[in-house]
């Protein structure tokens, strides 16, 4: 079976889709599952990431055994 490779996309660079549920990193070193809602961030449970920079994000990788 062929590992998966994920990446991380900088911020500045690119940026996911609105309401795409993506991995975010932040400047203070934790990650965290989380989404834009246009210029906002948001954590998955909605609230808004303050206090933190977005720096990084990353599509969420497949689940076990792919989609049935």
């Amino acid at each position: 079976m062929a590992a998966l490779t994920l990446e991380w996309t900088d911020a500045a660079a690119a940026l996911p889709d609105d309401d795409t549920l993506v991995l975010v990193a932040l400047n203070d070193a934790e990650v965290w599952p989380g989404w834009r809602d246009g210029d906002i961030w948001r954590h998955l449970d909605a609230v808004p990431i303050t206090g933190a920079r977005v720096t990084h994000w990353m599509h969420m990788p497949p689940a076990p055994g792919g989609a049935s």
